[in-house]
């Protein structure tokens, strides 16, 4: 869907606006795959898991990208609660950037985000990605981004959703970004998007049966190519 994903509620919520994962009912686990590109070295891999809690909602994930030569690693702690119509959440996560033949670094940051249902058809969400200006070094002015996200979501129909969304970090101009998905028979997806920074186009399908819940993803940048992905949600235990 083209990314646009600051008012989107679910398990994967807790990878982007960790607030989404409020609706949870019950504990689930998820891993997912993406090679961008078709390159060796960016090849993308996550796992976590999230449900129900005594008072809220929790998430576990852990993320890693690049190769042997490259790669980053993140590990996310996050929380979640609803309050009337309005879903908070936020995460701690632990970044570690290694490059061959320089060494390691590592440090933290922390994400906040909310959503709210202004009626059942109209949803708006925000998010803002490293609150804490974490940085790797200081000396190089390495830092970790800092991004906002702001995203309205229009449901007219259960089967039918439209996302539109803004982000920005502050290094970069702004990127807009749009999706929709279609469900139909209640266990196929049919989703698209687009972002305006490359005008990089997306196409994804989906299929859930009982616990499974399966979901694949392709884009394409106009300049270098197609990306493939793919995940797997599953239901662990219901609350």
């Amino acid at each position: 869907m083209g990314d646009a994903s600051a008012t989107l509620a679910g398990f994967w919520s807790g990878f982007h606006n960790t607030a989404g994962i409020s609706n949870l009912e019950s504990l689930s686990a998820g891993v997912a795959y993406e090679n961008r590109y078709g390159m060796e070295g960016f090849n993308f891999l996550a796992a976590g898991v999230s449900g129900p809690i005594p008072f809220g909602h929790a998430f576990i994930g852990a993320f890693r990208f690049g190769d042997h030569l490259y790669n980053e690693h993140k590990i996310s702690l996050g929380y979640a609660n609803e309050i009337g119509i309005i879903q908070l959440g936020g995460r701690i996560n632990y970044l570690q950037y290694q490059v061959q033949d320089f060494g390691t670094k590592s440090t933290y940051s922390i994400d906040f985000g909310g959503i709210t249902y202004l009626t059942p058809q109209l949803v708006v969400g925000a998010q803002a990605l490293n609150i804490s200006q974490s940085t790797l070094s200081e000396e190089d002015e390495q830092t970790v981004p800092s991004i906002l996200k702001l995203g309205i979501s229009y449901r007219p129909k259960k089967y039918f959703m439209l996302n539109l969304e803004a982000e920005k970090d502050i290094e970069k101009q702004t990127i807009l970004k749009a999706g929709a998905e279609y469900i139909f028979l209640e266990k196929f997806f049919l989703r698209s998007g687009i972002q305006s920074s490359s005008f990089q186009t997306f196409y994804g399908l989906g299929f859930k049966y009982l616990s499974l819940q399966w979901d694949y993803a392709l884009s394409n940048h106009p300049e270098l190519g197609f990306s493939h992905a793919i995940s797997m949600q599953y239901l662990l235990r219901k609350k």
